[in-house]
């Protein structure tokens, strides 16, 4: 993305109030950063308490602080999500936008995936997106003006990996969950997109040095590489940046994008061999 598009931002969300989940590092980090600099309040959701610390730390030198506030959360706990979202709209009075970031990944082949690792994975992308969007929704239905859901999804909820089952059936979950709230609360001026990125690395928690090699074993090539390797799987021969994720969700989160709702928007450099939508 353009260089300018930082330095110079456009105020898209200017004093609107957003949350994201797993928002303290990765994609996460990227579309908060880039939330207070279209001028967002923003409630930042992770369950690291130490990274929710440096990353407010390290946004309040770019944002004031009162744009910033941090709500330790596991989004796979009811109890958890009820609380997080209390302590959100209580602090900044209401909420515009709440984006689903948060997820997590274990490669293994289809017929060795435990019920542990399914559910695991599951809990994280399917459930915790569920509940936060619920409570979410619950929200939005009380303001005129409605609200926006954006979803940090994956091109594996169209086009699955091996060794991927849990988490590519966790996307797809989400993608239809997405594309069910949308047209169920378009009347209450609720929006729901997502985003569907391909491999995105910049930082990212869900890139373990587990499941690096275990992606690089599967595909015949050194952990080492998996970023140039991976460039070789689409058609520009890029690798996906979360700042780049980031400007995709802004756009879904203002008003650029007002009229859009159930959409999936692919950002995964061109599949080799046809595109998915």
């Amino acid at each position: 993305m353009a260089e300018e598009h930082i330095i110079n931002p456009r105020k898209d969300l200017l004093d609107r109030v957003a949350l994201i989940t797993g928002a303290a590092s990765g994609i996460g980090m990227a579309i908060t950063k880039r939330f207070v600099q279209e001028g967002a309040k923003v409630a930042l959701w992770d369950f690291n308490v130490s990274r929710l610390e440096q990353a407010k730390e390290f946004l309040c030198q770019i944002a004031s602080e009162e744009q910033v506030f941090i709500v330790p959360c596991d989004i796979t706990k009811e109890e958890d999500v009820i609380a997080g979202m209390e302590s959100t709209v209580a602090h900044f009075g209401r909420l515009n936008i709440a984006v689903n970031n948060a997820g997590v990944s274990v490669s293994v082949p289809s017929d060795e995936c435990t019920l542990e690792q399914w559910n695991w994975v599951m809990n994280v992308n399917c459930t915790g997106s569920f509940l936060v969007s619920r409570e979410a929704i619950k929200v939005f239905k009380k303001q005129p003006d409605g609200g926006v859901l954006v979803y940090t999804n994956s091109d594996n909820s169209l086009k699955p990996s091996k060794h991927f089952l849990a988490y590519n059936a966790s996307k797809a979950a989400v993608l239809h969950m997405a594309r069910t709230i949308a047209n169920e609360f378009g009347p209450y001026h609720i929006r729901a997109n997502s985003v569907l990125p391909g491999a995105v690395f910049g930082g990212s928690q869900m890139w373990t040095q587990e499941l690096r090699e275990a992606r690089a074993k599967l595909h015949g090539y050194s952990a080492d590489d998996l970023e140039e390797e991976y460039k070789k799987a689409n058609t520009l021969g890029v690798i996906i940046d979360p700042a780049e994720i980031a400007e995709l969700v802004v756009f879904l989160a203002s008003d650029r994008s007002a009229k859009m709702t159930g959409n999936a928007l692919v950002i995964d450099g061109g599949g080799l061999g046809g595109f998915v939508r």
